[in-house]
């Protein structure tokens, strides 16, 4: 009798553990099927920060996105729980478009606006428009609680051209200051060490096409279309160049340089070379990690030139395997 008592308790304790283990896996399964999937890439098309109101209105179409990871965040049905939402705010805390959006099958959503076109036709009177401080939001949020899992804020000054001051900044010569200040950059193992526009030359100092080096003659805000094209005139190249660490830092498991670089430059009629992604400008980075992008430009007015890095071993070419280093403005006069 002894015995069967005993055998009795410690079948129960076998079930009481089996029990236990059960509900532990199944919480353990449910917390890793509720996780919230890893954000790989978020980010905007443009470093502009003030956009000026003038008649006729000139816009740029400004691309934010969002790219999250593809594992583990699928329904039963094969579709994300999450949408990509998209919030526009004026400067009095108006919400003015919040839309959300699904993610494709690799992960990657994106909503584009025309700036400042966006803050004129979302103003509350176009009479009297909103200028000031407008963000834009963009979060990853679940479809059935709303809740917001992780969000970024993007803040743009929307001023009156007719207020704002239009006449370009005194013109600076030879090497004096610095025209184009550093920001802090890193992504990955490439680090912004400077940047610039202006004329220059260019040399090649090892065996391999990408293996340069640039001596900069002049860099400035300023020059005139007579000044760049006497440039090439001379021998010499006017353009843009961007400067990183040594090559030999960076090299992929083909020893070849893991990075490729690429820009837009927007110019004064509104076009934008480089604009579309899988067509963009782009070159190794040059050893000691100057890359150069000369053109020819000979239309008179404000132009910026945005810089984008990309890891080469990425085997597709949408805006989010471009990552945007900055962007930085110029001008050519008469």
């Amino acid at each position: 009798m002894h015995n069967e008592n005993l055998k009795n308790r410690n079948f129960k304790s076998l079930r009481m553990i089996s029990f236990l283990l059960i509900v532990f896996c199944a919480f353990a399964i449910s917390k890793e099927a509720l996780a919230h999937p890893a954000v790989l890439d978020v980010g905007v098309s443009t470093n502009q920060s003030t956009w000026v109101f003038t008649q006729p209105l000139q816009s740029t179409n400004v691309k934010f996105w969002m790219r999250v990871q593809r594992q583990g965040n699928l329904s039963r049905f094969g579709t994300f729980d999450y949408y990509f939402k998209v919030q526009v705010l004026r400067p009095d805390g108006t919400d003015v478009w919040n839309a959300r959006y699904g993610f494709n099958e690799q992960g990657y959503s994106e909503q584009e606006f025309s700036l400042p076109a966006l803050f004129y036709e979302r103003s509350a009177s176009r009479s009297n428009l909103s200028f000031g401080t407008w963000k834009i939001r963009i979060a990853l949020e679940e479809k059935d609680s709303r809740n917001e899992v992780t969000a970024k804020e993007y803040s743009f000054n929307f001023v009156d051209g007719k207020n704002a001051s239009t006449q370009p900044p005194p013109a600076q010569t030879g090497k004096s200051g610095d025209p184009f200040p550093i920001p802090p950059f890193k992504y990955q193992r490439w680090d912004l060490k400077g940047w610039g526009v202006g004329i220059y030359d260019e040399a090649v100092t090892g065996p391999d096409s990408y293996d340069k080096q640039i001596k900069v003659h002049e860099s400035r805000k300023i020059f005139s279309v007579k000044e760049a094209m006497n440039a090439w005139n001379r021998g010499h190249i006017f353009g843009a160049w961007l400067t990183g660490p040594s090559v030999s830092t960076y090299r992929n498991s083909n020893n070849n340089p893991l990075y490729l670089f690429g820009y837009i430059l927007y110019r004064p009629n509104g076009d934008a070379d480089g604009k579309n992604p899988q067509y963009r400008q782009n070159a190794y980075c040059n050893n000691p990690g100057t890359v150069a992008f000369p053109f020819d430009l000979r239309q008179p007015g404000n132009y910026s030139i945005e810089y984008f890095i990309r890891d080469r071993d990425k085997n597709y070419w949408e805006e989010a395997s471009w990552i945007s280093i900055g962007r930085i403005s110029f001008t050519l006069t008469e």
